[in-house]
């Protein structure tokens, strides 16, 4: 009996062990991902894909011309979100009026394209296509005869063709014949025909723009640019060249207008740390002329119901109050960001990480595309890349439809699709709102969320038919998930995220390992040494970017916790001691090189170059600090006097982005180097001597 009793107290004692490791394991055939299953499910439960839709239908229905008293008084889409955050429990929210460049705009009243010979016929109307009319134009109203001049961006294109008086067709921005067409030849208006994917569909209206205000451009002449299908414009061009004479008549009224910029912010306050943020980033606009659905009223509509979704939970306590804040920022792109930064730099200072939504809702198969994310440039290691990815690959994995069975678990919105979740990982690029946050005076990592390509980018085909509410409510999963996490992190979220990115680090570490392994492999005789300095220098970088990754989440990690430190420790060990024989390979590779190519091994040795820039530390002024201020650098350069040339392309901004008072110039060249291709120590010397003469970096001797 007492046996008995002790075998099944042992049970007891190792069925207690044995639970947390049971709870971690999949479920029902799910895969784990950062937060338990339960938790997921809720989640999916509350994100709604067709609020996130209906909302889209109110912000973008239709492409419409805005009427003058919106810019001067305020745009319909603040007024909209600050309705519906109201409504979705979130009174911390506001409409913020933004510094202008300018304060007047243009503003398009009326537009029209008529054939008039041989046959009256309307081929275009501002009221129907707003995209027919160039931003930019000029009023006029002229009747003329139509000639097709090519891409009209070359003089060759107008030889033998008289275009004085007469209207230009051209395949491509009206834009490029202003300059030529208008200004030089004497043509009084541009037809083009141009848009992203006319391939795709042909009747897609790209927008466009022509000259300056008023359609005047560097000669002054005033214009007026007008902007027809690929297949209208084909058609227009077949019957020129097939000898028919085609009349025009086109009428445009434009007016200059009061003006401002807007904003919206709301907040979701943090209960235990609200001055640490977490910040997600929408454009509203890119030129308020402009209405995209997808570019970009689905990001806005998608960080909203991620709003709504993280409050309702929290009031049902479906989720523990979130300890850190987290801020949604719907803006004008890129300027916007930019100018609410420098407004409020006592804010821009308390985000942890930012999360940047941009044409998230088209359907997939519809769409031909892939769900992208976007990872912060190698200049800014951190956790963020990882927690975004873990629950892009969930979705991916959940949502497969294998052998006509359903899902793991459906994501689906009720009017959605059931398309798989089709998505890529890629490196860093611009191009939207995340840019901002990750420049080296503001570095705040920032994942960015695409659907690309996108066949009606920049077209009056960008209308909210081609979304998906289904696309919809996983972008708001994955997008609440990710906050959870983050905003929420305590002690187990901490040691999922050392667990995830300790895991994901040997897996970069091993393709940059193969990458420099082929590099010397590949190498013939005459730069084997060099191939083989540079192949151990990416090896050793990537180690060091990992354990800087595993590092940055010490952010979340607060006095007292000693579990998540110790493990910490484990995986910053284990990457140290994996880096040896890692290094060691890769000498083994370059000596059996060494034998092929019948060349004698060298060891790796500091050249006086690298000695002498070793001991050059650039630290950066006041002027590096927030956004990098591109224009005053470039005219600094241009006052400099026999100012050192250098060649870095885009590897420039990552030089900047290393430059952290601490790094020295070897050090930044070579941690750029590793990632970038042709970063030359001789470049990364002379624009380092170029910032610290234009006052933005001063070099101190090591």
């Amino acid at each position: 009996m007492k046996r008995s009793i002790a075998l099944l107290a042992g049970a007891a004692a190792a069925l207690a062990l044995l639970t947390p490791v049971l709870a971690a394991q999949p479920a029902e055939g799910i895969p784990r991902t950062l937060l338990p299953l339960p938790l997921m499910r809720a989640i999916v439960n509350e994100a709604s894909g067709d609020l996130a839709f209906q909302n889209e239908i109110y912000l973008a229905g239709v492409n419409r011309n805005r009427k003058a008293e919106e810019y001067r008084d305020g745009y319909f889409e603040p007024r909209f979100l600050i309705e519906r955050l109201k409504e979705y429990g979130i009174p911390d929210c506001r409409i913020i009026d933004l510094p202008t460049r300018s304060p007047k705009t243009w503003d398009a009243v009326r537009g029209e394209l008529w054939i008039t010979k041989p046959t009256l016929r309307k081929i275009a109307d501002l009221k129907e296509v707003p995209a027919m009319l160039c931003q930019g134009s000029a009023t006029m109203d002229v009747t003329a005869p139509l000639v097709y001049v090519g891409p009209g961006n070359q003089d060759r294109f107008y030889e033998g063709k008289d275009v004085k008086g007469k209207i230009i067709l051209v395949n491509g921005s009206p834009g490029s014949g202003q300059r030529l067409g208008v200004e030089k030849y004497g043509a009084l208006a541009v037809i083009g025909y141009s848009s992203s994917h006319p391939e795709f569909d042909p009747d897609e209206v790209g927008w466009s723009s022509i000259g300056g205000r008023g359609g005047e451009s560097q000669g002054g002449k005033p214009a007026a640019g007008f902007m027809v299908s690929t297949r209208m414009g084909n058609d227009l061009r077949d019957q020129l060249e097939r000898g028919s004479a085609i009349e025009v008549r086109a009428m445009a009224e434009t007016q200059t207008v009061e003006a401002k910029d807007q904003m919206v912010e709301a907040v979701i306050p943090g209960a235990e740390f609200p001055n640490e943020e977490l910040v997600f980033t929408a454009h509203l606009y890119e030129g308020v002329a402009k209405q995209g659905a997808n570019d970009n009223i689905s990001g806005c509509v998608a960080i909203l119901e991620t709003a709504r979704t993280l409050r309702r939970m929290i009031d049902d306590k479906t989720i523990p109050a979130l300890k850190r804040s987290v801020r949604f920022l719907f803006v004008p792109e890129i300027s916007g960001t930019s100018a609410y930064i420098k407004m409020h730099p006592e804010i821009s200072r308390r985000f942890f990480a930012n999360i940047n939504h941009d044409m998230v809702g088209e359907g997939l198969i519809k769409n031909q595309s892939l769900m992208e994310l976007i990872q912060t440039p190698w200049s800014l290691p951190t956790y963020l890349n990882d927690v975004v990815r873990a629950f892009y690959e969930w979705m991916g994995t959940t949502q497969r439809n294998d052998d006509g069975k359903e899902a793991y678990l459906p994501v689906w919105s009720p009017t959605g699709s059931r398309d798989p979740f089709y998505y890529v990982i890629d490196p860093f690029s611009g191009g939207s709102d995340h840019q901002i946050f990750t420049h080296g005076g503001i570095r705040v990592p920032s994942a960015f969320m695409i659907v690309w390509p996108d066949q009606w980018y920049h077209t009056s085909g960008d209308t909210v038919d081609k979304s998906d509410s289904t696309q919809l409510k996983r972008v708001v999963v994955i997008s609440a998930a990710s906050a959870v996490v983050m905003a929420g992190a305590g002690p187990a979220e901490v040691e999922r995220m050392i667990e995830e990115v300790g895991a994901r680090g040997f897996e970069r570490i091993g393709r940059q390992k193969a990458r420099a392994e082929a590099l010397v492999r590949e190498a013939a005789a005459a730069g084997l040494d060099d191939a083989y300095r540079e192949a151990d220098n990416i090896t050793a970088q990537a180690f060091l970017y990992e354990e800087d990754a595993l590092d940055s989440i010490r952010f979340f990690m607060k006095k007292g916790e000693t579990r998540p430190e110790a493990l910490l420790k484990a995986q910053i060990t284990a990457l140290r001691g994996a880096s040896v024989p890692a290094a060691k390979s890769l000498e083994e590779i370059y000596r059996l090189r060494c034998a092929e190519t019948k060349t004698a091994p060298k060891r790796i040795v500091l050249t006086a170059d690298e000695i002498r820039l070793a001991r050059l530390v650039p630290v950066p002024t006041d002027k590096m600090k927030g956004l990098f201020d591109s224009q005053a650098f470039a005219a600094a350069k241009r006052e400099m006097k026999d100012a050192p040339a250098y060649s870095l392309g885009r590897s420039e901004s990552e030089l900047r982005n290393l430059i952290d008072g601490r790094r020295n110039a070897l050090q930044i060249r070579n941690a750029a180097a590793a990632h970038l291709a042709g970063v030359r120590l001789k470049d990364v010397e002379n624009y380092l001597r170029v910032l610290e003469t234009a006052g933005f970096v001063k070099i101190k001797k090591a």
